[in-house]
């Protein structure tokens, strides 16, 4: 499984900064169908996406569809699964997941075996973090957009996100995939964008999602490892090399 340090949002109806987001430096980038299109422009965006997905020939990038429990969700799962875009794309991102069966839907439509990362944005989706975990084979995102506001909850505020975050770092933990956080709506503040990273990674987040070009490096930059972390697998790494040589010996007789 591929672990993300930043995955970069761009609009699905600016097929333009495709090409630019692709080069601003993001682990991934995740061209966007739901959020970020309006109701009348979903046709044409869907339509220009899955055309420029079917002549891409990169790695890392993923697509967000509409939730499958909406018309315009099934509308983009059907066009996916009969598009050669569905090759194309490394993940599929799978917004307002309040269960399991969400993903279920979208694996059984699309009828390939495709990395699916589910967003949790709301209490039933938290209620239900272990559950929607075990059956995300990509990774979980936070999204806490949605999820503050189903609350009337302050997403600025740390603590009053804390317990949504740790119960997503949990569920992954115990599920074995990435977490990955919500965006940082602030994008020029810089400094608060990487104190806010930091404590993400210090609960158990693997990475987590920009939306704009600028955001990237600071957050590479937290979750890249540092000289004393580096150090101690450069010292891990030959006991666990005897280890396994150990173990190997012991199974061929």
């Amino acid at each position: 499984m591929i672990v993300y340090r930043s995955l970069l949002f761009v609009p699905g109806a600016r097929s333009d900064r495709f090409g630019k987001a692709v080069a601003a430096g993001a682990d991934a980038v995740i061209i966007d169908l739901e959020d970020a299109v309006l109701p009348a422009d979903k046709d044409r965006a869907r339509s220009e996406t899955l055309t420029w997905l079917g002549a891409w020939r990169g790695r890392h990038l993923g697509l967000r569809i509409n939730s499958p429990r909406t018309a315009f969700g099934c509308a983009d799962l059907a066009a996916l699964a009969g598009s050669a875009a569905a090759a194309r794309a490394d993940f599929i991102i799978v917004p307002k997941a309040d269960t399991a069966v969400d993903l279920e839907i979208v694996a059984e439509a699309l009828g390939r075996k495709i990395p699916l990362i589910p967003i949790i944005e709301s209490g039933r989706a938290l209620s239900n973090a272990f559950e929607i975990a075990r059956q995300a084979t990509g990774g979980v995102l936070f999204g806490g957009v949605d999820y503050s506001a189903s609350l009337g909850a302050d997403l600025s505020d740390w603590d009053a996100m804390l317990t949504a975050r740790g119960t997503i770092a949990a569920a992954c933990g115990a599920a074995g995939v990435p977490a990955y956080d919500v965006p940082y709506l602030d994008t020029s503040d810089t400094d608060g964008l990487a104190a806010s990273t930091r404590k993400a990674k210090a609960v158990g987040f693997s990475g987590r999602a920009c939306i704009h070009p600028d955001q990237v490096t600071t957050v590479n930059t937290a979750y890249a490892p540092n000289e004393a972390e580096i150090a101690d697998a450069r010292a891990i790494l030959p006991r666990w090399r005897r280890r396994a040589a150990a173990w190997r010996c012991t199974g061929a007789r």
